[in-house]
């Protein structure tokens, strides 16, 4: 199968079953009801519930793998619809094995970013900012590098799983890899970057429903509509393209349109080499086994679907779910979702900020700080020496020296207020520090006197 084939057939195999596909959409959903419920900050009834549900993630987690093994085991068995939602112990089994495999792949990285982590904590305070932000970025550069490397072959390992039906099927790598070189390697990378932009324009949709929701105020509804849908289809798409990629070195069969008779093709024959049955009739190639005992239906067809009155009833409920949720959110919800709690981390006498042993007064940024002002209210005295005025240095550490202030190498952030000889009105206001790699500042004066504040600023959800 050509990778132009496998995409339409992906595109349009999620529509194939949509009570399958709505199921899966609520598990999706309920996976991810307690990360729901703490985006809106609710504190109602029905978010306790949904914390509950969401303390049951893990299962619903476990369900959705095992569901995406049930997809490619369907698909490479040849059936053309979506597999349904039974046996739920064989899917939970599989789901474990789905997850223990994904462990497995990514554990390199895992002790790439767990040995990076370590290194990074015990040099921090050697390093300069700017190799700090180089060491960061490289780091983040690794983690995408492997992704993108190791993404791929994982999926293929689940096919290859999936194909034999053992766990030890998804470590086999010589096994994997000729499978892969027998597909051909420049169709791999063909089809893995083709199924990558697939997945993002699915993405951007789903973005997109989220953005729309927003600007008339109905941002649950958004959400809920990505979970049970978009969610949902992208899984879907991303498993069957995977599970007839997997298949694609198979040549297939010819089916004849008249006594039904099929011819298995070998290898190196293509479909092109036949022209007619035995009996005359016109022949049909297909990637599966022409079989009576595969499920129908798999085109969807509005009209039977709406004759399906568990399916209606299925959809009906669910509508009524979407449009009940938001409307019980916003009758109990509050109308501000994000609170600012400011807090005085520090009052200081103007003319007393410097001493003769220290280059002014040091001051530590609470953890989690969000903001942070320095509120001034200066007069203008006359200096024992140099200029006027009070100046604020920020640093990205609250490590300090003798001097009562951390080194100078760690200065991220200077700004000040200045009397001049022929300017000596008092001088009132605010300086906005809004950087939260600031970890401490040290606040000198010179000539003033008066009173400054500095005040921490902490951005939460309401709860």
């Amino acid at each position: 199968m050509k990778i132009g084939e496998i995409v339409k057939d992906s595109i349009r195999y999620p529509f194939s079953h949509w009570k399958s596909f709505l199921i899966l959409g609520i598990i999706t959903t309920l996976a991810a009801s307690r990360s729901i419920s703490q985006l809106f900050g609710l504190n109602t009834g029905l978010a306790l519930f949904l914390g509950m549900l969401g303390m049951f993630g893990l299962l619903f987690g476990i369900l959705i793998e095992g569901y995406e093994i049930r997809i490619l085991k369907s698909s490479q068995a040849g059936f053309t619809e979506l597999p349904d939602f039974d046996d739920w112990f064989d899917m939970i089994i599989n789901g474990i094995k789905a997850i223990l495999v994904r462990i497995i792949y990514f554990i390199p990285l895992f002790l790439i970013i767990v040995v990076s982590a370590i290194s990074l904590g015990l040099s921090s305070g050697f390093l300069r900012f700017n190799t700090l932000t180089t060491f960061l970025v490289v780091l983040s550069m690794v983690v995408l590098l492997y992704f993108l490397i190791v993404y791929p072959i994982l999926l293929m390992a689940l096919s290859n799983m999936a194909f034999y039906g053992k766990l030890e099927s998804a470590f086999e790598f010589r096994q994997i890899i000729n499978k892969i070189s027998s597909i051909g390697w420049k169709n791999f990378i063909l089809w893995y970057i083709v199924t990558g932009i697939i997945c993002l324009i699915i993405i951007f949709i789903g973005a997109l429903i989220e953005a729309l929701f927003v600007l008339i105020q109905l941002k649950i509804v958004g959400v809920l509509l990505v979970s049970l849908i978009v969610i949902p289809y992208l899984i879907i798409y991303l498993f069957r393209s995977t599970a007839l990629f997997y298949l694609s070195d198979d040549p297939g069969f010819l089916e004849c349109q008249n006594c039904g008779g099929y011819y298995q093709l070998q290898a190196g024959e293509s479909p092109e080499d036949f022209e007619k049955c035995q009996c005359g009739g016109t022949l049909k190639h297909t990637t599966h086994m022409p079989s009576d005992t595969q499920s129908e239906g798999s085109n969807f067809d509005v009209r039977s679907f709406i004759k399906r009155k568990k399916t209606l009833i299925l959809v009906g409920v669910l509508a009524l779910i979407i449009i009940a949720i938001p409307v019980i959110l916003l009758q109990n919800t509050p109308h501000n979702f994000v609170t600012t709690e400011k807090t005085l981390i520090g009052s200081y006498d103007a003319s007393q900020l410097d001493s003769s042993s220290t280059l002014g007064t040091f001051v530590a940024i609470p953890p989690g700080t969000t903001k942070t002002t320095v509120e001034y209210n200066l007069s203008w005295t006359p200096a024992f020496a140099g200029v006027n005025g009070m100046i604020i240095t920020g640093y990205n550490t609250n490590v300090t020296s003798h001097w009562g202030a951390p080194d100078n190498r760690n200065i991220i952030y200077t700004e000040g207020v200045t009397f001049h000889d022929n300017d000596q009105a008092d001088k009132n206001g605010i300086l906005t520090i809004d950087n939260s790699a600031i970890k401490s500042i040290v606040i000198s004066g010179n000539g003033v006197k008066g009173t400054v504040n500095v005040y921490a600023y902490k951005t939460k959800l309401a709860v």
